[in-house]
Protein backbone atom coordinates (compact mmCIF):
# COMPACT_ATOMS: atom_id res chain seq x y z
CA UNK A 1 0.00 0.00 0.00
CA UNK A 2 1.60 3.45 -1.57
CA UNK A 3 1.78 5.93 1.94
CA UNK A 4 1.87 9.10 -0.46
CA UNK A 5 -0.52 8.61 -3.58
CA UNK A 6 -0.70 10.68 -6.36
CA UNK A 7 -3.86 11.89 -5.74
CA UNK A 8 -2.69 13.64 -2.67
CA UNK A 9 0.25 15.05 -4.33
CA UNK A 10 -2.12 16.73 -6.83
CA UNK A 11 -3.91 18.30 -3.77
CA UNK A 12 -1.05 19.73 -2.32
CA UNK A 13 0.28 21.29 -5.44
CA UNK A 14 -3.17 22.34 -5.86
CA UNK A 15 -3.03 24.05 -2.35
CA UNK A 16 -0.26 26.02 -3.11
CA UNK A 17 -1.62 26.97 -6.34
CA UNK A 18 -4.78 28.32 -4.65
CA UNK A 19 -2.99 30.16 -1.64
CA UNK A 20 -0.38 31.99 -4.05
CA UNK A 21 -3.68 32.82 -6.74
CA UNK A 22 -5.37 34.39 -3.52
CA UNK A 23 -2.20 36.19 -1.86
CA UNK A 24 -2.17 38.30 -5.20
CA UNK A 25 -5.43 39.47 -4.39
CA UNK A 26 -5.96 42.76 -2.69
CA UNK A 27 -7.26 42.17 0.96
CA UNK A 28 -10.79 43.98 0.10
CA UNK A 29 -11.19 41.25 -2.66
CA UNK A 30 -10.34 38.00 -0.79
CA UNK A 31 -13.66 37.08 -0.15
CA UNK A 32 -14.64 37.59 -3.76
CA UNK A 33 -11.19 35.09 -4.73
CA UNK A 34 -12.73 32.45 -2.27
CA UNK A 35 -16.48 32.50 -3.42
CA UNK A 36 -15.04 32.08 -6.80
CA UNK A 37 -12.61 28.71 -5.52
CA UNK A 38 -15.58 27.55 -3.86
CA UNK A 39 -18.27 27.81 -6.67
CA UNK A 40 -15.00 26.67 -9.33
CA UNK A 41 -13.37 23.86 -7.07
CA UNK A 42 -15.71 23.46 -4.14
CA UNK A 43 -19.22 22.72 -5.57
CA UNK A 44 -18.49 20.08 -8.19
CA UNK A 45 -17.80 17.82 -5.13
CA UNK A 46 -21.25 18.58 -3.97
CA UNK A 47 -22.77 18.09 -7.59
CA UNK A 48 -21.66 14.57 -7.46
CA UNK A 49 -24.86 13.63 -5.40
CA UNK A 50 -27.37 15.17 -8.57
CA UNK A 51 -25.04 13.29 -11.14
CA UNK A 52 -25.24 9.90 -9.22
CA UNK A 53 -28.62 10.29 -8.55
CA UNK A 54 -28.83 10.21 -12.39
CA UNK A 55 -27.03 7.62 -12.97
CA UNK A 56 -28.96 5.78 -9.84
CA UNK A 57 -32.17 6.14 -11.40
CA UNK A 58 -31.24 6.10 -15.41
CA UNK A 59 -34.10 5.95 -17.60
CA UNK A 60 -36.13 6.14 -14.88
CA UNK A 61 -36.98 9.99 -15.48
CA UNK A 62 -40.02 10.30 -12.53
CA UNK A 63 -37.69 8.81 -9.86
CA UNK A 64 -35.18 11.07 -10.27
CA UNK A 65 -37.12 14.17 -10.57
CA UNK A 66 -38.80 12.98 -7.19
CA UNK A 67 -35.02 12.56 -5.45
CA UNK A 68 -34.44 15.90 -6.82
CA UNK A 69 -37.52 17.50 -5.58
CA UNK A 70 -36.92 15.44 -2.07
CA UNK A 71 -33.12 17.00 -2.04
CA UNK A 72 -34.22 20.50 -2.46
CA UNK A 73 -37.22 20.04 -0.11
CA UNK A 74 -34.43 19.44 2.75
CA UNK A 75 -33.03 22.79 1.28
CA UNK A 76 -36.07 24.61 2.09
CA UNK A 77 -36.48 23.41 5.33
CA UNK A 78 -33.16 24.09 6.43
CA UNK A 79 -33.64 27.92 5.22
CA UNK A 80 -37.19 27.60 7.03
CA UNK A 81 -35.18 26.41 10.11
CA UNK A 82 -32.74 28.99 9.52
CA UNK A 83 -35.66 31.49 9.54
CA UNK A 84 -37.37 30.38 12.24
CA UNK A 85 -34.95 29.10 14.82
CA UNK A 86 -31.19 30.44 13.83
CA UNK A 87 -30.04 29.30 16.83
CA UNK A 88 -31.08 25.79 16.65
CA UNK A 89 -30.24 25.49 12.85
CA UNK A 90 -26.48 26.48 13.68
CA UNK A 91 -26.20 24.40 16.57
CA UNK A 92 -27.63 21.44 13.95
CA UNK A 93 -25.25 22.47 10.80
CA UNK A 94 -21.96 22.42 13.80
CA UNK A 95 -23.11 18.77 14.75
CA UNK A 96 -23.14 18.04 10.99
CA UNK A 97 -19.90 19.51 9.91
CA UNK A 98 -17.72 17.67 12.78
CA UNK A 99 -19.45 14.26 11.53
CA UNK A 100 -19.08 15.07 7.89
CA UNK A 101 -15.49 16.63 7.61
CA UNK A 102 -14.27 13.64 10.36
CA UNK A 103 -15.18 11.01 8.66
CA UNK A 104 -15.33 11.70 4.77
CA UNK A 105 -11.99 13.67 4.60
CA UNK A 106 -10.25 10.17 5.10
CA UNK A 107 -10.92 6.59 3.67
CA UNK A 108 -13.60 4.59 5.78
CA UNK A 109 -12.26 1.39 4.30
CA UNK A 110 -9.10 2.57 5.98
CA UNK A 111 -9.92 3.82 8.96
CA UNK A 112 -12.15 0.49 9.57
CA UNK A 113 -8.92 -1.27 9.65
CA UNK A 114 -7.16 1.15 11.94
CA UNK A 115 -10.29 1.31 14.21
CA UNK A 116 -11.17 -1.99 15.21
CA UNK A 117 -12.96 -1.00 17.98
CA UNK A 118 -16.12 1.31 16.25
CA UNK A 119 -16.12 3.21 19.33
CA UNK A 120 -12.56 4.19 18.61
CA UNK A 121 -13.02 5.07 15.25
CA UNK A 122 -16.30 7.43 15.76
CA UNK A 123 -14.27 9.15 18.72
CA UNK A 124 -11.48 9.67 16.39
CA UNK A 125 -13.66 11.32 13.59
CA UNK A 126 -15.59 13.52 16.03
CA UNK A 127 -12.15 14.62 17.42
CA UNK A 128 -10.93 15.03 14.18
CA UNK A 129 -13.71 16.81 12.77
CA UNK A 130 -14.19 19.01 15.83
CA UNK A 131 -10.84 20.20 15.45
CA UNK A 132 -11.83 21.43 12.29
CA UNK A 133 -14.80 23.38 12.60
CA UNK A 134 -14.19 25.03 16.01
CA UNK A 135 -10.30 26.30 15.28
CA UNK A 136 -11.32 29.20 13.81
CA UNK A 137 -13.27 30.45 16.38
CA UNK A 138 -10.22 30.06 18.74
CA UNK A 139 -7.89 31.92 16.43
CA UNK A 140 -10.19 33.77 15.08
CA UNK A 141 -12.75 34.64 17.67
CA UNK A 142 -13.94 38.30 16.44
CA UNK A 143 -14.18 38.03 12.84
CA UNK A 144 -16.19 34.52 13.07
CA UNK A 145 -18.38 36.39 15.53
CA UNK A 146 -18.48 39.67 12.70
CA UNK A 147 -19.54 36.97 10.05
CA UNK A 148 -21.85 35.16 11.98
CA UNK A 149 -23.74 38.52 13.11
CA UNK A 150 -25.19 38.66 10.29
CA UNK A 151 -27.24 35.48 10.39
CA UNK A 152 -27.66 34.49 13.84
CA UNK A 153 -28.01 36.51 17.31
CA UNK A 154 -24.71 38.06 18.30
CA UNK A 155 -24.96 36.33 22.18
CA UNK A 156 -25.20 33.21 20.32
CA UNK A 157 -22.20 33.64 18.50
CA UNK A 158 -20.55 35.10 21.29
CA UNK A 159 -21.35 31.49 23.38
CA UNK A 160 -19.48 29.53 20.58
CA UNK A 161 -16.74 31.66 20.56
CA UNK A 162 -16.46 31.15 24.37
CA UNK A 163 -16.80 27.03 24.39
CA UNK A 164 -14.90 27.12 21.73
CA UNK A 165 -11.56 26.84 23.12
CA UNK A 166 -13.02 24.09 25.48
CA UNK A 167 -14.09 22.11 22.79
CA UNK A 168 -10.60 22.43 20.58
CA UNK A 169 -8.83 21.07 23.94
CA UNK A 170 -11.11 18.09 24.15
CA UNK A 171 -11.15 17.17 20.85
CA UNK A 172 -6.74 17.55 20.56
CA UNK A 173 -6.96 15.27 23.59
CA UNK A 174 -9.55 12.61 22.32
CA UNK A 175 -7.44 12.83 18.78
CA UNK A 176 -4.25 12.29 20.04
CA UNK A 177 -5.41 9.60 22.40
CA UNK A 178 -7.04 7.59 19.99
CA UNK A 179 -4.32 7.90 17.41
CA UNK A 180 -1.80 6.78 20.36
CA UNK A 181 -4.09 3.67 20.78
CA UNK A 182 -4.57 2.88 17.21
CA UNK A 183 -0.96 3.15 16.92
CA UNK A 184 -0.32 0.94 19.64
CA UNK A 185 -2.23 -1.48 18.44
CA UNK A 186 -1.87 -1.67 15.09
CA UNK A 187 -0.04 -4.59 13.49
CA UNK A 188 1.04 -3.56 10.26
CA UNK A 189 3.50 -0.68 9.89
CA UNK A 190 2.36 0.36 6.72
CA UNK A 191 -0.85 1.43 8.69
CA UNK A 192 0.65 3.20 11.54
CA UNK A 193 2.27 5.58 8.79
CA UNK A 194 -1.26 6.29 7.79
CA UNK A 195 -2.07 7.28 11.07
CA UNK A 196 0.77 9.42 11.74
CA UNK A 197 0.34 10.89 7.68
CA UNK A 198 -3.35 11.66 8.68
CA UNK A 199 -2.15 13.06 12.02
CA UNK A 200 0.30 15.25 10.27
CA UNK A 201 -2.01 16.76 7.73
CA UNK A 202 -4.54 17.74 10.37
CA UNK A 203 -1.52 19.42 11.98
CA UNK A 204 -0.73 21.41 8.41
CA UNK A 205 -3.78 22.60 7.99
CA UNK A 206 -5.09 23.60 11.90
CA UNK A 207 -1.24 25.92 11.55
CA UNK A 208 -2.52 27.61 8.45
CA UNK A 209 -5.67 28.60 10.57
CA UNK A 210 -3.84 29.75 13.56
CA UNK A 211 -1.41 32.21 11.37
CA UNK A 212 -4.12 32.76 8.04
CA UNK A 213 -7.72 34.41 7.70
CA UNK A 214 -10.04 31.96 8.50
CA UNK A 215 -11.84 32.75 5.45
CA UNK A 216 -9.10 31.89 3.14
CA UNK A 217 -8.00 28.60 5.17
CA UNK A 218 -11.61 27.52 5.21
CA UNK A 219 -11.75 27.70 1.57
CA UNK A 220 -7.87 26.21 0.85
CA UNK A 221 -9.40 23.12 3.35
CA UNK A 222 -12.71 22.44 1.23
CA UNK A 223 -11.41 22.80 -1.75
CA UNK A 224 -8.16 21.26 -1.56
CA UNK A 225 -8.85 18.60 0.64
CA UNK A 226 -12.09 18.28 1.56
CA UNK A 227 -13.77 18.88 -1.76
CA UNK A 228 -11.23 16.70 -3.72
CA UNK A 229 -11.12 13.40 -1.39
CA UNK A 230 -14.91 13.09 -1.30
CA UNK A 231 -15.04 13.25 -5.32
CA UNK A 232 -12.38 10.66 -5.24
CA UNK A 233 -13.51 8.27 -2.76
CA UNK A 234 -16.75 8.33 -4.14
CA UNK A 235 -15.95 7.93 -7.73
CA UNK A 236 -13.48 4.86 -7.09
CA UNK A 237 -15.95 3.04 -4.70
CA UNK A 238 -18.79 3.30 -7.17
CA UNK A 239 -16.66 2.45 -10.17
CA UNK A 240 -18.75 5.61 -11.81
CA UNK A 241 -17.32 6.61 -15.15
CA UNK A 242 -17.65 10.08 -16.10
CA UNK A 243 -19.59 11.61 -18.58
CA UNK A 244 -18.53 15.13 -18.61
CA UNK A 245 -22.00 16.02 -20.34
CA UNK A 246 -24.04 14.96 -18.13
CA UNK A 247 -21.53 16.18 -15.03
CA UNK A 248 -21.15 19.35 -16.78
CA UNK A 249 -25.04 19.96 -16.41
CA UNK A 250 -25.17 18.61 -12.71
CA UNK A 251 -22.72 21.30 -12.21
CA UNK A 252 -24.49 23.49 -13.65
CA UNK A 253 -27.36 23.08 -11.59
CA UNK A 254 -25.41 23.25 -8.80
CA UNK A 255 -23.74 26.63 -9.36
CA UNK A 256 -27.46 28.18 -9.92
CA UNK A 257 -29.22 26.48 -6.96
CA UNK A 258 -26.08 27.98 -4.90
CA UNK A 259 -26.66 31.66 -6.29
CA UNK A 260 -30.05 31.55 -6.14
CA UNK A 261 -29.71 30.70 -2.79
CA UNK A 262 -26.78 33.04 -1.98
CA UNK A 263 -29.44 36.01 -3.22
CA UNK A 264 -32.08 34.80 -1.27
CA UNK A 265 -30.66 34.28 2.02
CA UNK A 266 -28.41 37.41 1.79
CA UNK A 267 -31.88 39.46 1.16
CA UNK A 268 -33.09 38.31 4.20
CA UNK A 269 -30.10 40.22 6.66
CA UNK A 270 -31.05 43.28 7.97
CA UNK A 271 -27.27 44.84 6.70
CA UNK A 272 -27.25 43.76 3.00
CA UNK A 273 -24.24 44.51 0.59
CA UNK A 274 -21.06 44.04 2.90
CA UNK A 275 -18.78 41.64 2.04
CA UNK A 276 -18.92 40.19 5.63
CA UNK A 277 -22.98 39.21 4.90
CA UNK A 278 -22.11 37.75 1.47
CA UNK A 279 -19.94 35.77 3.26
CA UNK A 280 -22.54 34.57 5.53
CA UNK A 281 -24.78 33.93 2.99
CA UNK A 282 -22.62 31.65 1.25
CA UNK A 283 -21.98 29.36 4.71
CA UNK A 284 -25.77 30.03 4.97
CA UNK A 285 -26.27 28.43 1.78
CA UNK A 286 -23.51 25.25 1.76
CA UNK A 287 -24.99 24.80 5.34
CA UNK A 288 -28.53 24.28 4.12
CA UNK A 289 -27.09 22.17 1.14
CA UNK A 290 -24.96 20.12 3.51
CA UNK A 291 -28.08 18.15 5.31
CA UNK A 292 -29.73 16.69 2.02
CA UNK A 293 -26.02 16.05 1.09
CA UNK A 294 -25.07 14.06 3.80
CA UNK A 295 -28.83 12.42 3.96
CA UNK A 296 -28.35 11.42 0.28
CA UNK A 297 -24.93 10.39 0.23
CA UNK A 298 -25.86 7.46 2.73
CA UNK A 299 -28.37 6.58 0.44
CA UNK A 300 -26.05 6.42 -2.62
CA UNK A 301 -24.26 4.18 -0.37
CA UNK A 302 -26.11 1.81 0.01
CA UNK A 303 -28.54 1.70 -3.36
CA UNK A 304 -25.16 2.33 -6.06
CA UNK A 305 -23.30 -0.70 -4.96
CA UNK A 306 -26.81 -2.93 -5.25
CA UNK A 307 -27.08 -1.38 -8.87
CA UNK A 308 -23.45 -1.94 -9.71
CA UNK A 309 -24.32 -5.80 -8.78
CA UNK A 310 -27.13 -5.87 -11.15
CA UNK A 311 -25.41 -4.23 -13.89
CA UNK A 312 -22.08 -6.63 -13.33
Amino acid sequence: MQIISAREEFQWLLWVMMGVALSLLPVSKLWLGCLTFVILVGIPHGALDIYLLWFRNEKKLITFLVSMVRYLVFVGCGLLLWQKLPELFWAAFFLAAVYHFGSSDEHPEILNSLFSNPALKNLWILSRGALLVFAPFVFHPQKITDYLSYAVPVSFATRVTSVAPFLLIYAGIGLIATTGQALRKSSLQVHRWILVKYFLTLVVILLLFVVGDPLVCFSLYFCCHHSLVHTYRVLKKFSVSIKPLRLGVAVGLSVVVLFLLLNWVEQHFVLRGASEGIVTAMFVALAALTFPHLIEVQHLHHALPQRIRKRS
